[in-house]
């Protein structure tokens, strides 16, 4: 078994002593219990196919992509499993393999690779939903008539705004008061697309808080859906530009509101390149400088909060990304508690997973709805009026999850928040 992706596969299978730990905390296996929706059953596939007991299949690789990448199983494995760094090198396997759809394909390689594609996508889903054809399929209940993904990814998306996050930010937006730092804003595609009013207010509460803001330019997809899908050799491509376009900018940091993006930034990197080469060493000095915006509200700056009051009383909602990925638990709270007017209010289990994972939520409609439905549980029980998180495709779940229950709690980034708390508004 042949991958790329920068990991000693067989000294990581020796780790599993099959404890079954992991099966207590895994929500896809909570929801359908069978050996092979464990991260235990997975690792004892994985090691199948690289000891030549399994042949790559599409039954296989249904298993292995059944799996949320949420790095539950990876932070509670006693014997410290790597499980989602396996799964990753196993799906470039199987992609090598097996060959990838060619819609999967043309979207991997294609749209996520051409930022300029993005505002002509903007377009044709703001024409699709202002035309009234999205609230006519609503209507007459035919959206339930669609294809599985097509339906699910109907109900998911959310209004999408006229123009993309880009497309409102200066290339270069100085600091407000005494210039501290200058700081690159790496704008994901989610919030770019479909959240630029974060995108906007990310910019503006760092240029509050003494930040020459460059929003780089010519950066591209993180790559985070890309090594979900086990297209290594793109998120590589990906990587190669992304470290150029950053080290070009020149700034002190670089800060993103996506978790996924500072996670894949800050960590996944390293992984794509192999040891010694000078990739490796941009992507470690890269990985110094890459911050969660929360995080560096808290770490660097210090948060200036506003004058005005924000009343409303808030919860927060963990990303998987940011949690354990990152590490990054209090830091979005310290933000929140520092908003003049804010309420906290912890929900329980405020780290567990909510069933977005990407495109998961699309692909495994089901699963992630049932996953969804204690999250929102959690949610109601605290009678929050906003529901904050640090993720875009989290405030996509969150919010069609409140929808459903017919909730009018909003959905929110932390820094959104703040913002208001210059704003007045």
């Amino acid at each position: 078994m042949e991958v790329t992706y920068q990991l000693d596969f067989a000294q990581e299978l020796k780790k599993c002593v099959r404890c079954g730990k992991c099966r207590t905390s895994c929500p896809v296996f909570h929801e359908l219990r069978g050996e092979s929706a464990s991260p235990r059953g997975r690792l004892a596939l994985v090691k199948a196919l690289q000891t030549g007991e399994l042949e790559p299949s599409e039954e296989l690789a249904d298993r292995l992509y059944t799996c949320l990448l949420c790095k539950t199983c990876a932070v509670d494995c006693p014997s410290g499993v790597i499980s989602d760094e396996i799964f990753v090198a196993a799906r470039e396997y199987l992609a090598e393999a097996l060959g990838q759809p060619l819609m999967q394909r043309a979207l991997l390689r294609g749209f996520l690779t051409r930022p300029g594609l993005h505002s002509s996508a903007s377009s044709l889903m703001r024409l699709y939903q202002k035309s009234g054809a999205a609230a006519l399929l609503d209507k007459t209940h035919l959206i339930e008539h669609l294809p599985e993904k097509a339906g699910a990814a109907a109900r998911l998306l959310p209004d999408v705004a006229g123009k993309p996050g880009r497309k409102r930010l200066h290339e270069v937006t100085p600091a407000q008061g005494e210039k501290k730092y200058r700081v690159s804003y790496f704008l994901g595609c989610a919030t770019n697309l479909l959240y630029p009013q974060v995108a906007e207010d990310t910019v503006e509460v760092l240029s509050r808080n003494g930040c020459e803001v460059v929003t780089v330019d010519d950066v591209k997809c993180c790559g985070m859906p890309h090594l979900a899908y086990g297209d290594v050799d793109t998120a590589r491509e990906l990587a190669r530009e992304n470290l150029r376009a950053l080290a070009d900018a020149g700034s002190d940091y670089v800060v993103s509101d996506c978790a996924s993006c500072s996670a894949t930034l800050g960590e996944s990197y390293q992984h794509l390149f192999g040891p010694g080469t000078p990739e490796q060493a941009r992507a470690k000095e890269l990985a110094d400088t890459v911050y969660d915006v929360s995080r560096f509200l808290v770490e660097v700056t210090g948060i200036q909060p506003g004058e005005h009051q924000v009343e409303a009383t808030v919860t927060y909602h963990d990303p998987c990304h940011l949690s354990r990925a990152q590490k990054v638990t209090e830091q979005p709270r310290e933000v929140l508690r520092a908003v003049p007017g804010v309420e906290f209010r912890e929900m329980a289990e405020a780290d567990r997973c909510c069933g977005s994972a990407g495109s998961f939520s699309v692909m495994h409609h089901d699963i992630s709805t049932k996953i969804l439905d204690r999250k929102i549980d959690n949610v109601e029980a605290t009678k929050s009026e906003v529901v904050a998180t640090s993720c875009p495709t989290c405030t996509m779940q969150l919010s069609f999850g409140l929808r459903e229950r017919g909730s009018k709690a909003d959905v929110v980034h932390p820094v959104q928040l703040l913002a208001r708390s210059y704003r007045g508004r």
